[in-house]
């Protein structure tokens, strides 16, 4: 599995967006648009895909689902709000909290029989094999009647 080669450097534009509407712009931005979901990295070995998954302060398996659907990964749940203060006291916010939905991608087909997890220090970790190498299946020929 490859990188994504997006034609956008964004480290690049990140910078130059910053150059022009200053330092403040991507922390004011962050209250303008909203989290698509927890934030993820992923990666492969020969046998296996893993995805790590931010879920900070999940404290039972009832909070978060995760079914396979098709090529995807579709991760679901809430994430509790646990401040000592109202949220709309927060002098700053980022952090993902409340309900949320995520689709990861998978570069190949699987079941989910094909998937463990674990979860630890507010990372959920998803092991998704790969496929064997696929075997030959014997083709039969017969002898045309008709000669």
């Amino acid at each position: 599995m490859k990188r994504d080669k997006s034609k956008v450097n964004w480290d690049q534009f990140s910078k130059s967006v910053e150059q022009v509407l200053g330092e403040d712009f991507w922390n004011e931005m962050n209250h303008m648009i909203p989290k698509r979901g927890p934030a993820y990295d992923m990666y492969e070995t020969d046998t296996t895909v893993v995805i790590i998954v931010e879920l900070p302060d999940l404290r039972s398996s009832e909070e978060i689902t995760l079914k396979q659907h098709g090529t995807d990964l579709l991760l679901q749940g809430s994430l509790a709000y646990r401040y000592p203060v109202p949220k709309e006291e927060l002098l700053h916010e980022e952090r993902l909290n409340g309900k949320f939905k995520r689709k990861i991608r998978i570069p190949f087909h699987f079941t989910s029989d094909d998937i463990h997890t674990s979860y630890k220090n507010g990372l959920l970790i998803i092991y998704v094999n790969k496929p064997s190498t696929p075997e030959g299946i014997p083709i039969t020929f017969h002898e045309d009647e008709s000669s």
